[in-house]
């Protein structure tokens, strides 16, 4: 599949089941559209919001510096958050570091429920505390190719890949773009699914395909790859962390819909009522946890930083 054939499926993908994120994974309460991180979860805590607090923590952003301890800052951090989804991670930003986050995604429904979910955290954060706007960043939004940004250079402190880097045709060519995009000092934190063992069986190669598929993904590479390809673009390795175990009760939770979602999407979709595309992320939500779980794939946290 060639790089526009790729970029035309993800959109497609995307265009036809952002509905289901809004009403099953509950995207339209958290606003995020990948996996959660139970790793010292506190009790009740969003699992998907504590997965951007430990990648903000990573990239130095979170926990925020006091009010006195950051009174000679003169402007918040830039954020680029590619392949934002519906906004997420950079309202998150936004509001509890003050950064001011450029949110970028090849949908363009993405980019309108982005604006919306923003605006409405921003009312309902000042109608709590009116004086709290001058302590919180902001959160904006565009359509745009994050394969070719229309970015200056040294443009950004920080750049969040957040489950998007895997939608890259060419993973390298990206790494490269974006390297000349963070200031010195700057960091590129990416967290995302990369490659496992082999398939021991054409069964286990059968359901990490159509886990692939489903989810529109064109193909993971290695984290070890990734290393080599930013350490090659000038960057420094900071932390490369496998966090399957922390990864894995949530795509525990997503699997148990699998049973009850595949036979209703396939039913649908042969009275066509339902499209293939709705019908492929069941498949993809029944396969993801059994060939993670087996090994078929990693999830891995991964922070580079531009040498001063």
């Amino acid at each position: 599949m060639n790089e526009q054939a790729v970029k035309s499926r993800v959109h497609r993908y995307f265009s036809d089941t952002t509905q289901d994120y809004l009403k099953y994974y509950g995207t339209g309460r958290h606003h995020h559209m990948h996996y959660g991180f139970d790793r010292d979860l506190p009790k009740g805590a969003s699992p998907t919001s504590h997965l951007v607090r430990y990648m903000a923590s990573l990239a130095g952003l979170l926990p925020r510096p006091s009010i006195s301890e950051n009174k000679n800052s003169v402007a918040p951090l830039r954020v680029l958050d590619a392949g934002c989804g519906v906004g997420g991670a950079s309202i998150l930003l936004a509001r509890e570091a003050g950064c001011d986050c450029v949110g970028i995604t090849l949908v363009e429904e993405h980019a309108k429920l982005a604006r919306q979910f923003a605006l409405r955290d921003e009312t309902k954060r000042l109608s709590v505390d009116s004086s709290s706007k001058a302590l919180h960043g902001s959160a904006r939004f565009v359509a745009n190719d994050y394969t070719l940004p229309a970015f200056k250079p040294e443009s950004f402190d920080v750049i969040l890949a957040l489950e998007s880097f895997c939608y890259a045709p060419d993973k390298e060519a990206w790494i490269r773009g974006m390297a000349p995009l963070l200031k010195p000092g700057g960091r590129l934190v990416i967290a995302d699914g990369f490659s496992g063992s082999r398939s021991k069986t054409q069964s286990q190669e059968r359901s990490f395909q159509r886990f692939l598929k489903g989810w529109a993904v064109p193909h993971f590479c290695t984290s070890e790859q990734v290393i080599a390809w930013a350490e090659h673009a000038g960057l420094e390795t900071v932390h490369a962390e496998d966090i399957t175990k922390d990864v894995l009760p949530h795509a525990w939770k997503i699997f148990r819909l699998g049973p009850l979602i595949v036979p209703w999407r396939w039913i649908l979709h042969k009275l066509g009522i339902s499209g293939e595309e709705k019908l492929n992320n069941a498949y993809a939500i029944y396969h993801q946890y059994p060939t993670l779980k087996k090994g078929l794939w990693r999830y891995s946290a991964l922070c580079f930083r531009k040498p001063l």
